[in-house]
């Protein structure tokens, strides 16, 4: 395992669990940290969770929340942009380091300007944010969720998070194809709160449908080398959801996500990131 990089699994594994189950769940992986959705925190309380971490010794790595009010909805956005200053508070009590969120659609807007009201709206949390000593972090989706985000590539999400000073919740399942992604990431790799992870079968056209790393398509174990090659010292974050870790079950599926991701991590310790790339090439 690598000294620097500290594994993580996210909540959307379980989201339909209780908080208790969860949690308890979580201790069992084998992950260093763990990452919850802000509303599910603050819902069931702050305090009873700091109470149920403390129980299974467990810790939490990030908080999340998706933004999803309409650009005309100012009261929607209030309303939103109020629980993500929750979220922010709750972060600093249980001792996150980190609370990502989504840019929310663009409507009928152009990208440049739902870009300047996502950017105009945010400015008060991001204060909170720093305030507090929470980073902030946007995250790129695919354009299917394009109910919660107008930030898809990688390029794009970096742009505007450095616009608003804040970081980047990097989700290479999003954008594992994007020219000049290698690049990118030696370039931004300081802008970088949270590296993401989960595999894909390419041809599948349902969504959400995430697999376990290691099990799909993508070229996963050559993606990270080059995050890790270009210095990158963050959170790798396990993201799953989907019928095929709801069939295989949420804690087999993370626990077998969390070895793989560890057997990476150890074996990144020993290889460039050419010779990454050429055993990934070999095996496939």
């Amino acid at each position: 395992m690598s000294a620097v990089n500290r594994t993580c699994v996210s909540g959307m594994a379980a989201l339909a669990w209780e908080l208790p189950e969860e949690i308890a769940m979580y201790a069992r992986t084998g992950a260093d940290l763990v990452g919850l959705p802000i509303a599910k925190v603050v819902g069931f309380g702050v305090a009873r969770t700091a109470e149920l971490l403390a129980a299974h010794g467990v810790r939490v790595g990030y908080l999340v929340q998706a933004f999803s009010a309409h650009p005309e909805d100012d009261a929607g956005w209030e309303r939103e942009l109020a629980a993500l200053v929750s979220g922010i508070r709750a972060a600093q009590d249980l001792g996150a380091e980190v609370v990502y969120l989504t840019s929310g659609p663009s409507a009928r807007l152009d990208w440049e300007d739902a870009a300047d009201r996502f950017a105009g709206r945010l400015t008060p949390a991001v204060a909170e944010a720093r305030a507090r000593g929470i980073r902030l972090a946007l995250e790129n989706t695919l354009p299917i969720k394009a109910d919660i985000s107008f930030t898809h590539s990688a390029a794009e999400t970096f742009a505007l998070a450095e616009r608003l000073g804040i970081g980047v919740c990097l989700d290479l399942y999003c954008c594992w194809q994007e020219r000049g992604l290698t690049a990118l990431l030696a370039a931004r790799v300081a802008q970088i709160e949270i590296l993401q992870l989960s595999d894909f079968v390419v041809g599948t056209s349902t969504f959400p449908n995430r697999w376990v790393p290691g099990d799909a398509d993508l070229p996963l174990p050559r993606l990270l080398a080059a995050a890790l090659g270009a210095g990158y010292a963050g959170i790798v974050d396990i993201e799953l959801i989907g019928p095929a870790i709801e069939a295989e079950g949420a804690e087999s599926a993370l626990i077998r996500s969390v070895a793989w991701l560890r057997a990476q991590l150890a074996s990144a310790q020993t290889l460039p990131v050419g010779a990454q790339s050429t055993r990934e090439t070999k095996v496939r």
